[in-house]
């Protein structure tokens, strides 16, 4: 996250260096342990009745996808199942990047490979937080070796 540093008297914008803050930062934005530990404790406890809500859900509306293509080499959705793998494969992924926590990976990085499928694991919790800049760079850095390099 980015801050700007503010003239407390007349709150405006007197200094434009941007300042970044992580999981580890202090102060106002910094995240304690214990709550740290609770948002964890609900997700964990709140995955498998809302993945049973949301698989209900797929096969009531016909509105709901767990994937949505965002443009020709990414699709973006739901957790896949092991039974999703060959169809990933066979739409064409290369590469899956994972953002969730262990708990909440159905698929092992060793099906994805068995079916030629480069695997990405960036253990992001729900909620209220996000993966940090340097996960993010990582993904894209992913992502780009396996759509955008000469060999593609």
């Amino acid at each position: 996250m980015y801050i700007e540093e503010l003239k407390e008297e007349e709150g405006e914008v007197v200094n434009m260096e941007e300042k970044f803050c992580d999981d580890t930062c202090e102060g106002p934005l910094a995240v304690s342990d214990t709550k740290r530990a609770l948002v964890g404790a609900g997700a964990r406890a709140l995955f498998y009745p809302t993945l049973l809500y949301n698989v209900v859900r797929n096969k009531i509306q016909t509105d709901f996808r767990w994937w949505d293509r965002v443009d020709e080499f990414i699709l973006l959705g739901a957790v896949p199942f092991p039974a999703d793998v060959p169809r990933l494969k066979a739409l064409g992924v290369a590469g899956v990047v994972t953002l969730n926590e262990s708990y909440e990976t159905l698929v092992s990085t060793s099906l994805y490979l068995d079916h030629g499928i480069n695997h990405l694991v960036i253990p992001t919790r729900d909620y209220l937080f996000a993966p940090s800049d340097g996960d993010i760079d990582r993904a894209i850095e992913f992502i780009h070796s396996k759509y955008f390099s000469p060999s593609s």
